[in-house]
C-alpha cells in the first residue's frame, strides 16, 4: 500500500507532536524538581542564617556572663576583705571620696559622721532618703567661720535634711559610719581640700567587733558635745 505524501507528512507531525509533548513533560518535570530543590536550598540557607545568628547571640551572652563572673569574683573578694587602705592625692580624687560616695549611695537606714570641718557635702548626702537617721558631730567657732573652714550653709543643708547636729570643740576624728556595716577612718575632713585635694590616708573597715567600736566612740563623743541648734547658728552666723 502506497501511503501518499500528505500522509507521510501527517504521520511526521504527530511524530514530532509526540516527541515534543514527552521533552516538555520531561522538562516540566524538572523544573518541578529544581523548584522544589530551591526551596529547600532556601529553607536551608534561612536555617543556617538563623543559627548564625543565635550562635553569635550565644557567643556574646557567653563572653557577657564571662565579664559579670569575672566582675562578680572580684567584688565577692572585695566584700570578704575586712579592711582596705584608702588615699586621696592631688593629682587624683582617690579612694577616700569614693568609699565614702559609694556606701552613701546604698544607705538605708543610718549615718554618723564626725568631721571637726565641714565646707564640702557630697551629692549623696543630699540624695538620702528621708527616713535615714543622720547624725553629725563637728566643730564651731567664730574663727573657723570667718576663716571659710566651716561653712555655716552647709550645716543649715544637713539640717534642712533632717540631720541631728552636734558640736565639740575638741573634736579631731573624721569618721563616717554607714549602716553599721562600714566605717570610713580617715585623715579627711568634709572639705572640698579634703575630699578632693590634700594628701589623706585612712581605712575602710568591714570587721563588725571594730565598726561596734567605732560607733561605741561615737556615742560617747555624742553624749558629751552640744546640740548645734538654730540658736547657735545666729549667733555666730550672723
Amino acid at each position: 500500500m502506497k501511503i501518499s505524501p500528505e500522509n507521510i507528512e501527517l504521520i511526521e507531525k504527530i511524530k514530532n507532536y509526540r516527541s515534543d509533548k514527552h521533552k516538555l513533560e520531561i522538562i516540566a518535570f524538572k523544573n518541578d524538581i529544581l523548584a522544589k530543590q530551591n526551596q529547600e536550598l532556601k529553607s536551608a540557607l534561612k536555617q543556617l542564617k538563623s543559627d548564625n545568628i543565635d550562635r553569635n547571640k550565644l557567643l556574646d551572652d557567653i563572653k557577657n556572663l564571662k565579664e559579670k563572673n569575672k566582675k562578680l569574683k572580684v567584688d565577692i573578694k572585695k566584700s570578704q576583705e575586712k579592711y582596705e587602705f584608702l588615699i586621696t592625692s592631688p593629682k587624683s580624687t582617690g579612694s577616700v571620696y569614693g568609699e565614702i560616695k559609694n556606701n552613701l549611695k546604698n544607705a538605708k537606714k543610718e549615718v554618723l559622721v564626725c568631721s571637726p570641718w565641714i565646707t564640702y557635702l557630697l551629692d549623696e548626702f543630699e540624695g538620702l532618703k528621708k527616713d535615714i537617721n543622720i547624725k553629725v558631730i563637728t566643730t564651731f567657732r567664730s574663727e573657723d567661720i570667718e576663716h571659710g573652714i566651716t561653712d555655716i550653709d552647709k550645716i543649715r543643708v544637713l539640717k534642712k535634711m533632717g540631720s541631728e547636729i552636734r558640736y565639740n570643740n575638741n573634736l579631731h576624728a573624721k569618721i563616717i559610719i554607714i549602716d553599721s556595716k562600714v566605717s570610713i577612718i580617715s585623715s579627711a575632713n568634709m572639705t572640698n581640700k579634703g575630699m578632693r585635694i590634700n594628701y589623706e590616708a585612712g581605712v575602710l573597715v568591714k570587721d563588725q567587733n571594730e565598726i561596734k567600736k567605732a560607733i561605741e566612740f561615737f556615742n560617747g563623743v555624742w553624749k558629751v558635745s552640744q546640740p548645734l541648734n538654730d540658736d547657735v547658728i545666729s549667733e555666730y552666723g550672723e
